[in-house]
C-alpha cells in the first residue's frame, strides 16, 4: 500500500506521533542530543587521530561529562586506546554575578546551585580507569588571565563549551586557545539563545574570539539539541 495514501487515511498515526514526540519531555530530547554529539565528535577525533584532552566548560550535574568518559570507551574498542584526559570546570555554585549584558530571563544563577559533594562522588565512580580533573571555582578565579599551558594541558580533543553566558565563554575560549590544533572539535550547547542577538551569549564570545585570532579558521560541522552548534578547528596557520 502507498504509505502516503495510507497517512491521508489513518490521521491516528500522525496523532499517535505527535502525542508521543509531545509527551516527551524538551530536557530529555536536550540530554539525548548533548550526549550524540559528544560521541559524534569523539568518534570524529578518534578516526582521525586527533588526540588530546577532553575539556568542559559547565559541568553542573555531570551528566555530559560522565556520559563523554562512557562513550569514549566505546570508540576505544574500534579504534583502539586512546590518551584522553577529561578534565571539567565548574564552581558548582551557579554563575556568580552575571553582567548586564548577559542577563536572561532563564540563566539565572541560583537555578545552577547543585550538590557539589554528590556530584563529584558520582563523576569519580563512573570515571573509575580514566585520567581526570575537576577544577572547581568560578572562572574569574580558576581560569582568567590563564592558558591551558598553566594547567599543564597540551592539546585539546573535544571541547564542550556549556558556559551559557557571553563573559563565561569568553574566559574559557581565551583559556584554551594554545591548546587548540588542527582537528580539535569546539561544542556550544547554548550558541543561538538571547533572540539571536549578535553581541550577546556563546555566539558573540566565539565571533569575537574568530575576528581576534584569524590564524585559527574553524568550519561549521553540525547543529545538534534545540540550540548547540559544533566548529572544528580546520586549519591553523
Amino acid at each position: 500500500m502507498d504509505l502516503l495514501k495510507f497517512l491521508k487515511n489513518n490521521l491516528f498515526v500522525q496523532n499517535l506521533v505527535g502525542n508521543i514526540i509531545s509527551f516527551t519531555p524538551p530536557y530529555l530530547e536536550l540530554s539525548i542530543a548533548k550526549y550524540l554529539a559528544i560521541k559524534k565528535a569523539l568518534f570524529v577525533t578518534a578516526h582521525d587521530a586527533t588526540y588530546g584532552s577532553y575539556l568542559e566548560f559547565g559541568v553542573f550535574t555531570g551528566s555530559s561529562f560522565t556520559f563523554a568518559m562512557k562513550a569514549n570507551k566505546k570508540i576505544e574498542k574500534i579504534f583502539g586506546k586512546i590518551d584522553c584526559e577529561f578534565i571539567g570546570f565548574d564552581s558548582f555554585k551557579g554563575f556568580g554575578e552575571i553582567e548586564k549584558g548577559d542577563e536572561n530571563p532563564s540563566f539565572k544563577s541560583e537555578k545552577f546551585f547543585v550538590d557539589e559533594k554528590k556530584i563529584l562522588k558520582n563523576i569519580e565512580k563512573c570515571g573509575k580507569g580514566q585520567k581526570l580533573r575537576i577544577i572547581k571555582g568560578f572562572y574569574k578565579d580558576t581560569i582568567k588571565n590563564k592558558t591551558t599551558t598553566d594547567l599543564k594541558i597540551d592539546k585539546s580533543r573535544v571541547i564542550m563549551i556549556d558556559c551559557d553566558l557571553k563573559e563565561s565563554t569568553h574566559l574559557a575560549l581565551e583559556f584554551i586557545k594554545p591548546s587548540i590544533q588542527e582537528g580539535t572539535i569546539i561544542l556550544f550547547d547554548d550558541y543561538n539563545y538571547f533572540k539571536g542577538n549578535k553581541d550577546k551569549g556563546e555566539y558573540a564570545a566565539f565571533s569575537n574570539f574568530r575576528k581576534k585570532y584569524p590564524e585559527i579558521l574553524f568550519r561549521k560541522i553540525f547543529d545538534f539539541a534545540y540550540s548547540g552548534e559544533a566548529f572544528i578547528a580546520c586549519k591553523i596557520s
